[in-house]
């Protein structure tokens, strides 16, 4: 069994989080704090999503990777190895942007059959 994938959580990209915090939350969800004011997790059950501010993706990332994400949702894929889950990319695969975040993740933007997506190792 390969367990290069931990999981993958929704990620939406948003200038303001507030508005769409409070419509999640009035349908149910309930927070998963990260101590971050710009990013905030939710639970229902088994599902999660995460919403993040365009100002924090941009504390990471240049504004112009940033840019094409706002107002998306994309897979935010949590992986054991950055270069392991790289090496299994398609060739067709480009990688955007690979940085070292404030919140302790090597992350990598992609985009691959005009599909955007994260992968995200958890740094020790």
């Amino acid at each position: 069994m390969d367990d290069q994938v931990l999981r993958v959580s929704p990620l939406m990209v948003l200038p303001d989080i507030q508005p769409v915090l409070r419509q999640y939350l009035a349908l149910g969800f309930e927070r998963v704090e990260d101590g971050h004011p710009g990013c905030v997790g939710l639970r229902a059950g088994k599902t999660y999503i995460i919403l993040v501010s365009v100002a924090l993706m941009e504390g990471d990332f240049r504004p112009k990777t940033v840019a094409p994400l706002v107002g998306s949702t994309i897979p935010y894929i949590h992986v054991r190895s950055l270069a392991a889950a790289k090496d299994r990319l398609e060739s067709s695969a480009i990688i955007i942007e690979e940085a070292k975040t404030g919140e302790g993740t090597l992350e990598a933007i992609v985009i691959q059959h005009g599909q955007f997506m994260i992968l995200a190792e958890k740094l020790e």
